[in-house]
């Protein structure tokens, strides 16, 4: 309970615009997703959702820096949730896409914060619909995800987004070859960052004749935009291009979709690990209990019955909350 009381006073704070309750609100709920009430504090739509991804290399953390710098000229805000490979040594983020956004983390309608991709399942898997609903009732215009890469690990991200920015850059090997392998076909707008060097012009050629390949006539084709985000050249395209994925979104009523589909993720989520907790606490139990070193014989369907008895269990003490 005293999480809980805590949670809420911060909540209130955090529709004020605290900044300070946001930030540890965001890390109570990172570490115990569990205590957000979707019936109580719903979705707060209007926040335009964006996932980030692309081989590393490509300049992800440098172009949503100068993002976010150009959304804070024009007066908007934005959250940035970079997802950085987890610690060996503490299972924490390493940070490293945190240190490249630093300028930008600093002005004041601006959030930036690293998360672990520890999750087995999908990198913030369990907290991340929590977190986009959080940041979405500080009333954020654009919420930003940053995967760690381009392949599998970012699709959990990718379900969650409103509109999915693919970053790719020159001197990456073939890159076509890499995004096929990954996230390429979701993507609704595609950069090509470090534009002035050698081989840009060439990539650019190669996905926009992929896209045309491959679109249905009655899509709206990917954009396919270059940028230079050292210097913040093309910047305005990417923006002017997220703000109409945003418009269409906003007319065609996508976002309350996809806040239904990020409940459905957050409870498939939270079951599961429930699931798996009880699991493992039975079989840690059964071997406790196997005091002559001779493992007592549990069948599968025994077994079943008492992982359905402790969610029994678990319901009820979640209905009495």
């Amino acid at each position: 309970m005293q999480q809980e009381t805590l949670l809420a006073d911060l909540l209130e704070r955090v529709r004020a615009g605290d900044r300070g309750a946001l930030a540890r609100a965001f890390s109570l709920l990172e570490r115990a997703p569990e205590l957000w009430r979707w019936e109580s504090e719903g979705n707060a739509a209007g926040s335009f959702v964006v996932a980030v991804a692309g081989p590393p290399g490509a300049g992800k953390s440098t172009l949503l820096g100068a993002i976010a710098r150009a959304l804070s000229s024009r007066d908007m805000s934005c959250g940035i949730v970079a997802f950085d490979p987890a610690s060996p040594r503490s299972g924490g983020a390493l940070l490293g896409d945190r240190i490249r956004m630093l300028d930008a983390a600093a002005l004041p309608n601006v959030f930036v914060r690293s998360v672990a991709a520890r999750d087995p399942v999908g990198p913030g898997t369990a907290a991340l619909p929590v977190l986009l609903a959080l940041l979405e009732l500080y009333g954020f215009d654009f919420v930003f995800l940053e995967s760690v890469g381009a392949g599998q690990e970012a699709t959990p991200l990718l379900a969650l987004a409103d509109s999915v920015l693919l970053v790719s850059a020159p001197g990456l090997g073939d890159s076509v070859q890499i995004l096929k392998a990954g996230v390429l076909e979701l993507a609704d707008i595609v950069i090509v960052n470090k534009a002035d060097r050698s081989g840009a012009d060439e990539l650019a050629r190669e996905l926009t004749a992929y896209f045309r390949l491959v679109a249905a006539p009655t899509e709206e084709p990917t954009t396919v935009l270059r940028t230079v985000a050292t210097e913040e050249r093309g910047i305005e395209d990417v923006l002017e291009a997220l703000a109409a994925r945003r418009e269409r979104a906003l007319r065609t009523r996508m976002l309350r979709t996809r806040r239904r589909s990020r409940l459905v993720r957050f409870l498939q989520a939270r079951l599961r690990e429930r699931c798996l907790r009880a699991i493992d606490d039975l079989v840690a139990e059964l071997l406790h209990d196997d005091s002559d070193g001779v493992a007592t014989p549990v069948t599968e369907g025994a077994l079943l019955r008492m992982v359905v008895q402790r969610l029994a269990s678990w319901l009820d003490d979640e209905a009495a909350r």
